[in-house]
């Protein structure tokens, strides 16, 4: 097991991208801490993990918070004993353009998807430290780098998160510590049939099959496959690797 006797934190971990890398991570042998604010859907993976003997924790928080992002790194450390991964999945995406979109609703966005991530860093940074390194995933979006008519403010938390990643790791390479970016593209989790909801009512379905239809590989990415790339920056694999931003996107980004 390529993580045995390692400490993982996954935030956003009630669904998506975020649930898949928890199992994952503790199918290869970490303990997991997985933390959102859906209460009992973290509760849920939590036990999932450990009905097969794996180890687990489900805390709820709200990444945005100061007070809770202090508390998920010291009930690790309380539970585990250390911290060694910290994957920042958690994402709060809602459309609208600069006009349309309620300051209220921009400073949530940019709080939960961006200073979220700020906050989970400094709270497990002097116990990566104290460990002698580890590793930090920032999960953005394909919104980073390419932009999309209607999503303003999500796509300007998610290049912020890019950029926070890259200026991070260049701060704590000296120490042992490699931060890198996952930016995937339209994956079918939940927040993408949300938001095929909110664009197509009346046949959602329907406009996921487009969009499927658009992707060069000729379909949807699912949560497992990022999953898959986010546990191969946290290994050893990738050791010489610090400050990069991976698209995982079927061939999306890669044309016009």
């Amino acid at each position: 097991m390529e993580f045995q006797s390692k400490v993982a934190i996954i935030t956003g971990a009630a669904q998506g991208v975020g649930r898949a890398t928890a199992l994952a991570l503790a199918r290869e042998g970490a303990a997991v801490v997985v933390v959102d604010a859906d209460a009992a859907s973290v509760q849920a993976v939590a036990e999932g993990v450990t009905s097969w003997g794996g180890r687990a924790l489900a805390l709820a928080a709200d990444v945005a918070n100061e007070a809770d992002a202090a508390r998920v790194a010291a009930e690790t450390v309380a539970t585990f004993g250390g911290i060694d991964l910290l994957i920042n999945s958690a994402t709060l995406q809602i459309a609208g353009s600069v006009e349309s979109t309620p300051l209220d609703l921009w400073n949530r966005m940019i709080s939960v998807n961006l200073t979220g991530v700020y906050l989970m860093a400094r709270a497990v940074l002097p116990e990566l430290r104290r460990h002698g390194g580890g590793v930090i995933i920032n999960v953005a979006a394909l919104h980073a780098l390419r932009g999309e008519t209607g999503w303003a403010a999500y796509t300007a938390s998610q290049g912020g998160v890019v950029a926070l990643s890259r200026e991070m790791a260049l701060d704590y390479a000296s120490e042992g510590i490699r931060v890198n970016c996952v930016c995937p593209g339209m994956i079918d989790t939940p927040m993408l049939r949300a938001a095929a909801r909110h664009e197509r009512r009346a046949n959602p379905d329907e406009l996921l099959q487009t969009w499927a239809a658009r992707q060069p590989l000729g379909r949807l990415g699912s949560p497992e496959e990022i999953a898959d790339l986010i546990l191969f920056l946290a290994s050893p694999r990738a050791s010489f690797i610090t400050g990069s931003v991976y698209t995982a996107d079927g061939g999306l980004s890669a044309g016009f």
